[in-house]
């Protein structure tokens, strides 16, 4: 019994692998990828401007230095991701949730981040220019200027 379980658990190891790389490649082809799911990938320094990423799960995802210039991430699951120095300039985050991220030095110019959740998120030096943030929890969360931000909480 014990073999058995052993077996059912690499197996289901090797189609979770599986399926990532489908999300992969799928994302590399056609630059969409609802639903899918890229937790822990890394995809530092990528271009993937206009990419649709909604509704994914991309939690612990690695996207710093990317370029995502009108990226969408529409009710994307981001919590504990690092985007630093990323360029998210006019891309679609509502209802985002980005709980404990690392958004040092973000380029959110234009963008939409309409009730996201930034709770724990790091946003030191991040750029706000015409970005529209309504709705958005800040609880804990560190603004561009270093201060703390607890007005959602």
């Amino acid at each position: 019994m014990k073999s058995a379980l052993i077996i059912f658990s690499l197996l289901m190891t090797s189609i979770a692998f599986s399926a990532d790389k489908i999300y992969l490649d799928r994302l590399s082809e056609t630059n969409i990828c609802h639903h899918c799911n890229l937790k822990n990938a890394d995809l530092h320094g990528q271009d993937l401007t206009g990419a649709d990423l909604s509704e994914a799960l991309l939690k612990g995802i690695n996207l710093s230095d990317a370029k995502l210039v009108g990226a969408w991430f529409t009710r994307s699951r981001v919590q504990g991701s690092n985007f630093e120095n990323a360029n998210l300039s006019q891309a679609l985050l509502d209802y985002s949730l980005l709980m404990g991220s690392n958004l040092k030095g973000v380029n959110f110019t234009e963008s939409k981040l309409n009730f996201a959740d930034l709770t724990d998120a790091n946003l030191t030096g991040a750029i706000f220019k015409d970005t529209i943030l309504r709705g958005v929890k800040f609880c804990n969360t560190t603004m561009p200027d270093g201060s703390i931000n607890n007005s959602g909480c």
